[in-house]
């Protein structure tokens, strides 16, 4: 069985766009002090969401809106409870993830009557770029992209600019850095890092929404499968920058398409192949921190 170049540069943009989605989202909230390892069950949420309400509309746009909306309510829970309240951020991001876990199961029975997984659905459409198809040998890439493959780099180049071209990036830089600063020159902090965990519940919205809308055509129990934990990896290795959150996100993309183009291809078990994702993401993010805490002064 040989293995197609294009193919495996086809699936790595597929695999890489919800991981992009959601760190590129959850990196505002990082950046305005408020971390939130509760990608993950945000995801799981708004993936449901998006196929309960595309399931029920048979419109898979009015699917993506229920999954945009489910996860701007779990992050506003989550922005709540952190920002007025004070709950400490980790332990609510565990929450939320363990709940959505669960949660996802049983609401999976009570629209589905079926644990496992949902009925088939109508699928975002797919669409083609002109001239870049035309390309020998990029057809393959360029002829069959998700509509949320091309929105994530169009939301990279919007949070790029968002982030470090106006006063509202500026506000975000510097509630994250110092809260009280910013507060005496006049940042509203909490209003600065509302907004950015919705902007990240939002992202994540899209994210989990793809997953099931786009990427498959169902949901399936637990479909997240760790991308919400590998999202925030992306966010460490890309330094906090949309842009390298992006080409962070491809790598784990293209670790992913690697391990599916080589299942029954080599003499090893499949899920030692499986793992080979996840294994990436420790040893990068080890080695990223690592190289981090040297170049730091002490």
């Amino acid at each position: 069985m040989t293995i197609s170049i294009t193919s495996i540069l086809a699936r790595m943009f597929a695999s890489a766009t919800p991981i992009a989605l959601a760190g590129i989202g959850g990196l505002f909230g990082e950046r305005s002090g408020i971390s939130n390892i509760g990608l993950e069950g945000t995801m799981l949420l708004s993936a449901l969401a998006a196929a309960v309400g595309t399931h029920f509309s048979n419109d898979p746009w009015i699917g993506l809106t229920c999954g945009m909306v489910c996860g701007l309510l779990v992050s506003l829970l989550h922005a709540f409870l952190s920002i007025t309240v004070k709950v400490d951020q980790i332990v609510i991001g565990l929450v939320i993830n363990i709940f959505s876990a669960n949660a996802s199961v049983y609401l999976l029975s009570v629209f589905f009557r079926n644990k496992g997984a949902s009925p088939t659905i109508t699928k975002l459409p797919y669409v083609s770029i002109p001239f870049l198809r035309d390309i020998p040998g990029m057809s393959e890439i360029f002829s069959n992209i998700s509509v949320l493959t091309i929105l994530a780099v169009v939301i990279m180049l919007i949070a790029q600019f968002l982030l470090y071209q106006t006063r509202f990036g500026l506000h975000v830089i510097s509630a994250g850095q110092n809260a009280k600063a910013a507060f005496v020159m006049g940042v509203k902090v909490k209003r600065t890092q509302y907004l950015s965990v919705l902007i990240g519940g939002l992202c994540c919205g899209l994210a989990g929404s793809y997953l099931s809308i786009s990427y498959l055509n169902m949901f399936v129990k637990n479909m997240v499968s760790g991308r919400g934990f590998i999202a925030i990896a992306a966010i460490l290795i890309g330094r906090y920058n949309p842009v390298g959150v992006m080409l962070a996100s491809l790598f784990f993309g293209l670790a992913d398409a690697s391990q599916i183009a080589l299942q029954g291809t080599v003499s090893i078990p499949n899920e030692f192949v499986q793992s080979i994702p996840y294994v990436l993401t420790i040893l990068v993010v080890t080695v990223n921190e690592w190289r981090t805490r040297k170049l730091s002064p002490v």
